[in-house]
């Protein structure tokens, strides 16, 4: 009786929306006229103004009911987050918007985070372990500095500051819908399958490019000056959907080290043969993309592995295995572009570019000396002519992720930094050698050797800063966390496990 009452006392207006919108979803004469209307005015739009009004309309349509996907169905959110988030650079490549691409992801960030916040089943995974454990301090007192940052007299704007402390955030919340999202091992397991198979797809369109060249928009966006840089030793390098051949090539590079191990410890016969497809693929996704950073990343992921896993002996197996192909890669009578450039990683040479890099970093080394707090956040780089015109890093090309930390925020916040990378490490290996369950080992000794490949990878590029290294690096962190809690190898009753 009270609803009637109320529906009663709708204006005759709100009435006739909610009939013809929520009860008949248009399906009347007026809907059909409705929509017959935005067709015309989207057609003329498009014939007497601009092509890209239509354009703009469908994708803002289609934002739309992206944004009710992802609030009704939060695991769609998530994935789906991932795969737009590596595909931006392709999606402004092909189609140039007025809003950035970059700037969506943000946007499907959030909305995701919504969507959980929403689900109470999915919110009540947060506990005091969430907020309370090593690595979630860690980002505190990463949060921390940041902050002391803003008041750090070198920096000439507080723009470049505020985006920088933008994107943390953003990476938080990420962190905070995989705990909440992560909440078994199978999602866990689906996670890394994900991961694993959506990058192999991404390596198969670099062979693509290299077998069959790149495509007209590819090109286009190249041009002829891109051809000239990307040309080098006669391989013209290839960067999938990336914005460079460095970006794929240390992404792929990861994920071959996580599928390598992952097939050497794994019993399952099916699993080994997608695996090792996976590899493979991603193994030649690396080399096309020319990146010598990427060759160095599978070489200390190896030793690493190697060095973690000694007592066993398919680990012996493993490391003859490893020295007769790298051996063979030095003495074979040919050479391919793609081979020459991987030799020439142990080769010790530099190329031009890297001598002028390594004069910058000898030039800003007094004034990092004086300044302990750095020259201030997004001072250098790409974003120092963009926030800090006239300072004095503004033209330093630092390419190491350590280095940007360095000239930036100085000695105490690259100390921080690796010290948090330590805890990370530290926190994935004191499970390792704690859990019974080998299956779960597995995973832990192949993410190890995949996190610790992109921590060498910061030493010569820009390696965690870019996406979706930067998503798996997050949902790496909440793995090494949780994955543990899983372990029913071992008799609940003992079982303690400690943070």
């Amino acid at each position: 009786m009270m609803n009637r009452v109320v529906y009663t006392n709708r204006s005759p207006l709100r009435q006739w929306l909610r009939y013809h919108f929520l009860e008949k979803k248009l399906n009347t004469y007026f809907g059909y006229f409705f929509l017959l209307l935005i067709g015309i005015l989207m057609t003329y739009g498009v014939a007497v103004i601009d092509i890209k009004i239509g354009l703009v309309t469908v994708f803002f349509i289609t934002g739309l009911l992206l944004l009710v996907l992802i609030i009704k169905h939060p695991y769609f959110g998530f994935y789906f987050l991932i795969v737009f988030a590596s595909l931006t650079v392709t999606i402004d490549r092909l189609v140039n918007l007025p809003v950035p691409s970059g700037m969506l992801i943000e946007v499907f960030n959030y909305f995701a985070f919504l969507s959980v916040l929403l689900n109470y089943n999915l919110k009540k995974n947060i506990n005091l372990r969430f907020w309370t454990n090593p690595i979630s301090i860690g980002q505190y007192i990463l949060f921390a500095y940041y902050l002391i940052e803003l008041f750090n007299p070198e920096m000439i704007s507080q723009l470049g500051w505020f985006s920088f402390f933008r994107k943390q955030i953003s990476y938080f919340v990420f962190y905070y819908m995989c705990y909440c999202l992560l909440d078994s091992k199978e999602k866990i397991i689906y996670f890394v399958r994900f991961m694993i198979c959506f990058t192999s797809i991404l390596a198969l369109y670099a062979c693509k490019q290299q077998w069959f060249g790149y495509a007209a928009f590819e090109m286009r966006y190249i041009g002829t000056d891109g051809i000239s840089l990307l040309l080098q030793a006669g391989l013209l390098r290839k960067f999938s959907v990336f914005s460079d051949p460095s970006t794929s090539g240390i992404l792929f590079a990861s994920i071959a080290m996580l599928c390598i191990i992952l097939y050497i410890r794994t019993t399952n016969k099916k699993e080994k043969i997608w695996l090792a497809i996976a590899a493979v693929t991603n193994l030649l996704g690396y080399s096309f993309s020319g990146t010598r950073t990427a060759t160095l990343m599978i070489l200390m992921g190896i030793i690493l592995y190697c060095i973690s896993t000694l007592y066993e002996k398919r680990t012996i197996i493993f490391m003859v295995v490893c020295a007769g192909f790298i051996f063979s890669l030095f003495v074979l009578p040919f050479q391919t572009p793609v081979t020459y450039r991987i030799k020439s990683t142990f080769e010790g040479t530099k190329d031009a570019s890297a001598s002028l890099r390594d004069f910058d970093r000898n030039q800003v080394q007094p004034y990092i000396q004086a300044h302990p707090l750095g020259g201030g956040i997004f001072t250098c780089g790409f974003e120092g002519p963009k926030y800090s015109k006239g300072h004095y890093l503004e033209y330093l090309q630092p390419d190491s992720g350590y280095m940007k930390t360095l000239a930036e925020q100085g000695e105490i916040g690259l100390a921080i930094l690796l010290i948090f990378y330590f805890i990370v490490m530290r926190h994935g290996f004191h499970f390792f050698f704690r859990v019974k369950d080998p299956e779960i080992q597995n995973y832990y000794i192949g993410l190890l050797a995949m996190m610790f490949t992109l921590l060498v990878a910061q030493y010569s590029q820009m390696a965690i800063y870019q996406y979706p290294v930067t998503l798996y690096f997050y949902a790496t962190l909440i793995i090494f966390i949780k994955l543990a809690d899983f372990d029913k190898a071992v008799d609940p009753v003992k079982k303690t496990i400690q943070n």
